[in-house]
């Protein structure tokens, strides 16, 4: 395909920047960026699409829009949905992706919203798109789950996009996770966090607390690297992660071990990744300050000065403040990002 298309990827609230640059790096041109939302031209190849990392969905973009927040808007978004004619080449593009070539198609409408105003509800704007789909194409029946074609409309106030999902679930939830714990880390946030580490070839990258090796294998998808080195405390965890990282990714070391008092030698490691503990996952947060001292100078003293760590908490203050004690980890940047609607931040450290 030479022409440009327009697409929008789905990310993690938060991680914008980061997928914006990503999609720049692989050729293509930014149209828009919205909460979680970026839209662009692509005129690579349509495949390409699904390694960009820090995408969770990919779209044809079929109407992008701005409507009253009244039910006229609603009126006028049906009408360009029954008339838009960059339907057929989103068809098309779908149809070259698709693997399956199911006899009826079987089709959805998801509707999400970003903020409100509108003086309608969600599921009544889903239920009339799904009409007004009916309507166009006939032979097509709609469905409430496990359509082979959906149709997402994402709303902001007067803003409406409206898309044909080109990925399907594996995107998001990755193919390796046969083996997933509790509050386990969304793959999209660890290719955001190994991203700014800034991988080299020559890394040695370390995750001290591994959990579900989600981190680990996210640095091996990114490209070359001398060596992972990934631990936990907790034996399940270890299990999850050698069940998930399988055979692939050599060299790799995985072990059992206190992230408080790492086995490594000091200044062994080039960069650091962490999803330190916090929120539900902890039961009690008496213990974090002493936790999160202990690991950071862990930390600070296996890798190389000059190096980058970035971690990932919801305790925002904790964090910060002992960084700011510690004169060897200089903070270069603080990402907020939202997190089954909880508010984590990613914070990025270099050492001096």
């Amino acid at each position: 395909m030479n022409d440009q298309h327009l697409y929008y990827a789905h990310t993690v609230v938060g991680l914008e920047s980061i997928l914006e640059r990503e999609i720049v790096n692989a050729g293509g041109s930014i149209e828009e960026k919205l909460p979680g939302l970026i839209q662009f031209r692509w005129s690579a190849e349509v495949f390409g699409l699904f390694d960009l990392g820090v995408s969770e969905d990919i779209f044809y973009c079929l109407l992008n829009m701005d409507v009253s927040l009244g039910k006229d808007g609603l009126k006028a978004l049906e009408a360009q949905v029954e008339t838009c004619k960059s339907w057929e080449k989103g068809l098309e593009i779908f149809g070259q992706l698709s693997r399956r070539r199911d006899k009826r198609i079987r089709f959805r409408v998801i509707a999400q919203r970003y903020g409100g105003g509108q003086q309608y509800v969600r599921t009544v704007l889903r239920d009339r798109i799904t009409n007004v789909i009916a309507r166009r194409f006939p032979s097509w029946k709609a469905v409430a789950d496990g359509g082979n074609l959906e149709f997402w409309i994402w709303q902001s106030k007067e803003k409406v996009i409206c898309g044909l999902r080109l990925s399907d679930r594996t995107m998001r939830h990755r193919t390796y996770k046969t083996n997933s714990l509790s509050a386990s880390l969304r793959p999209v946030v660890a290719r955001a966090m190994v991203i700014l580490t800034k991988p080299t070839d020559q890394d040695v990258f370390l995750d001290p607390m591994c959990g579900a090796g989600t981190l680990l294998i996210e640095r091996g998808e990114s490209g070359r690297y001398r060596e992972l080195l990934g631990g936990d405390l907790s034996k399940q965890a270890l299990l999850a992660t050698k069940d998930n990282i399988g055979p692939r990714y050599k060299p790799i070391r995985i072990r059992q071990w206190n992230a408080c008092n790492l086995p490594l030698d000091s200044g062994s490691v080039t960069s650091v990744a962490c999803n330190l503990p916090f929120g539900k996952k902890i039961k009690t947060k008496e213990g974090l300050p002493d936790l999160y001292t202990r690991v950071l100078g862990e930390i600070r003293r296996v890798i190389q000065p000059y190096s980058l760590t970035v971690l990932l908490t919801s305790e925002r203050n904790l964090l910060m403040n002992l960084l700011k004690k510690n004169n060897k980890l200089h903070i270069e940047k603080v990402l907020p990002v939202e997190l089954l609607g909880q508010r984590a931040y990613t914070v990025v450290v270099r050492a001096i």
